[in-house]
């Protein structure tokens, strides 16, 4: 199963990434680590019932001798140790379509964007940093504010680094150092002014 990897000085020098970066720029900074986007059991659930039918099939082409209460229990035990099988490894993951796990996890960032409170900055100039680890997702977020300052190049130089290195297994470094770029480039567009107060706590949201 998916576990959170970073221990807690892992999260204490991200927490403080954010805090720096945040000295230098008047942007809200969020960074979300979910262990899973969803827990796909409808994955489970189909492939358990295909099972119990084929291995109803089975029964009554190989052991032909079989009355309707072997069949019964045949598929009761093939429904049964399958779904477990889904639900307490990883093959549920790795069984549900690409597509799907991209919808749950694009859901849970947008989700958790206006959760955290990054759509209600006066500025409009929240980030969320977010990594899903079963998904093998990773995703920053923008409100409307930075969308329309910072050109589409440098942003997208950010995310590409962040991926590269999340899908590499360097979480930590990965959201340091894409919290770190991205706080030089916004900067420029939303530089210090020394009074601000730090809106959104500067913690990492883990979950799951």
């Amino acid at each position: 199963m998916v576990k959170n990897p970073l221990k807690a000085d892992a999260v204490a020098r991200i927490e403080a990434a954010i805090g720096a970066a945040e000295k230098s720029s008047r942007a809200e900074m969020v960074a979300l680590l979910a262990v899973r986007a969803s827990e796909y059991r409808a994955t489970g659930l189909a492939l358990a019932i295909m099972a119990t039918f084929a291995a109803g099939m089975l029964v009554w082409a190989f052991l032909p001798w079989a009355g309707a209460a072997e069949v019964l229990l045949a598929e009761f035990v093939s429904f049964l140790a399958l779904l477990a099988l889904m639900e307490l490894t990883p093959l549920g993951d790795r069984l549900t379509p690409r597509q799907i796990k991209a919808v749950a996890a694009r859901r849970l960032a947008r989700a958790a964007f206006l959760e955290e409170g990054l759509a209600s900055t006066p500025e409009r100039n929240g980030v969320l940093f977010f990594v899903s680890l079963a998904e093998h997702h990773i995703e920053i977020i923008a409100d409307q504010g930075i969308d329309q300052q910072v050109a589409t190049a440098e942003w997208q130089a950010v995310i590409d680094s962040f991926t590269q290195q999340v899908r590499r297994g360097e979480i930590e470094a990965g959201f340091v150092e894409a919290i770190e770029a991205l706080a030089v480039i916004l900067a420029r567009h939303y530089p210090a002014n020394g009074g601000r107060a730090d809106e959104l706590s500067n913690r990492l949201v883990v979950l799951g």
